[in-house]
């Protein structure tokens, strides 16, 4: 399954902690940061970098829907452009949340994990401009997307379960997640053909 877009739309601030795979089945889709823009049609894929920060403008095309995929890849050869721009334990701290999203993610169980005091964990992440629950917020929602196009989603009970699954305490707070770190409405994740978009 992949997700399904029948309305143009514009997803922000997308980051995961693997390099990331877009493909896109049917309509247009254009990946961009303040540095680049890759354009993607019908047939064509694209790797975004891991723990890169970018945007999603996704386009359907000739009256079909946009149909695209995310898929994360494992490459034991990363470049130095894979290592997040030197955030070294905020994107350990990433890929823990997005494999465990379901974790109670605190200062005292990110200091046990990295083993010094829950004050030294937060200064960790503040050095390298991240907060924890905004980063725990961030991880959960990449975890829903990814979980959202590898699934066939086509009911409530299904984005309830994709909203659980990633760690979110309930529905509404998956939506606003949804809204609040990318800019969607979680219709995204639906994919049915109604204009809940």
């Amino acid at each position: 399954m992949a997700l399904v877009s029948h309305h143009p739309q514009h997803l922000l601030g997308l980051r995961f902690p693997l390099r990331l795979r877009v493909t896109v089945r049917q309509g247009f889709v254009t990946l961009h940061n303040e540095i680049a823009v890759k354009k993607l049609g019908s047939g064509d894929s694209f790797v975004v970098p891991a723990f890169l920060r970018f945007a999603c403008d996704v386009m359907p095309g000739r009256g079909k829907p946009a149909v695209f995929s995310l898929a994360l890849e494992q490459d034991e050869a990363e470049t130095a452009a894979d290592h997040g721009g030197g955030k070294r334990w905020s994107r350990a701290l990433a890929r823990h949340i997005f494999q465990s999203p379901q974790g109670q993610w605190t200062a005292a169980r990110l200091a046990a994990l990295w083993q010094v005091t829950p004050h030294k964990a937060r200064s960790r992440l503040f050095a390298e401009g991240e907060a924890l629950l905004s980063l725990v917020r961030e991880q959960r929602l990449a975890h829903a997307l990814h979980t959202a196009a590898q699934a066939d989603l086509g009911d409530e009970r299904g984005l309830a379960e994709v909203a659980a699954g990633s760690g979110f305490a309930s529905v509404p707070a998956f939506c606003d997640a949804c809204t609040d770190v990318a800019g969607v409405r979680p219709g995204l994740f639906l994919g049915g053909p109604g204009p809940a978009l």
